[in-house]
């Protein structure tokens, strides 16, 4: 997701644009085409609520904000960027657009910009968790770790059961040093959200630096549970079993990375330096 911390990732989030009322049936079934629709869908849909001139003000705001959202879902950062921006033109007080255009600043990894479209998100609507959660992501991302923390902690005040914002101020505490809090913020991610892969991995990770490779291979078990394809489990479980020195489980998933993302050495160089040192047994 571009440019991103060498050991630590966080995550900002796009939110769902919510629009508002509906002033007829046939309008209804427009305006659910754009909100509802999978993002490969919602273009198309949006565009034609948005060409049926039926809208203005705040509510058109919303639509190009949406259509903007789906955009940045494909990769189409341009487009995305022109729906924000007349989206903003059309109502500069609409708060979301100005948090999805950072997500997209974010997500190019211009964490100047993105700060500054969160910050104008929160100065619009200061009881926004997401904005305060996506900016402490480009805090964080910026290594400004005390202000990500105190974004995260604003986000969790607004939402305590932001599973995200739990996982993020995880990933600053770790990135303090302090992997008790880490943990902790961690395993309350994993409580809100027992799906979240990335907080098992990342949690892992916590214990792995910590010594305890057990509770690690654990942590990163599930997280392959829960998603197969999850290189980053993979190589992560690889490492803490190699420093157990179980050669074998690690040489194994050492393998699977290696498949699963062909393009990193990393995965290349683990396999041949654990197959060394089992033919040297």
């Amino acid at each position: 997701m571009q440019r991103r911390l060498p050991t630590f990732r966080f995550c900002s989030c796009i939110a769902v644009v919510l629009l508002a009322w509906l002033p007829n049936v046939a309008a209804a079934d427009e305006w659910t085409s754009c909100v509802k629709l999978a993002d490969d869908l919602a273009v198309a849909g949006c565009s034609r609520v948005i060409d049926s001139h039926q809208y203005t003000g705040r509510s058109l705001s919303r639509l190009y904000a949406r259509r903007g959202g789906a955009y940045q879902a494909q990769g189409d950062f341009g487009h995305a960027m022109a729906d924000y921006n007349e989206s903003m033109r059309i109502d500069p007080t609409y708060p979301w657009a100005y948090n999805n255009r950072g997500n997209a600043w974010y997500h190019q990894g211009d964490y100047d910009r993105a700060i500054a479209d969160y910050s104008q998100a929160i100065q619009l609507d200061p009881k926004n968790g997401y904005a305060y959660a996506n900016r402490g992501s480009a805090w964080g991302a910026k290594e400004q770790f005390d202000r990500a923390i105190a974004d995260f902690d604003q986000a969790i005040q607004l939402d305590p059961k932001d599973a995200e914002a739990y996982d993020n101020r995880g990933t600053a505490w770790r990135a303090k040093g302090d992997s008790d809090r880490a943990i902790a913020d961690y395993s309350h991610a994993i409580e809100l959200n027992p799906k979240s892969g990335r907080a098992y991995v990342n949690r892992g990770s916590a214990w792995a630096a910590g010594g305890d490779f057990d509770r690690a291979i654990a942590d990163f078990s599930q997280a392959i549970r829960l998603d197969p394809k999850d290189g980053k489990a993979y190589l992560k479980r690889g490492t803490a079993r190699e420093m157990k020195r179980s050669l074998r489980e690690a040489l194994a998933d050492f393998r699977t990375y290696a498949q699963l993302a062909p393009s990193d050495s990393e995965g290349l160089n683990a396999v041949r330096r654990v197959s060394r040192e089992l033919s040297a047994r």
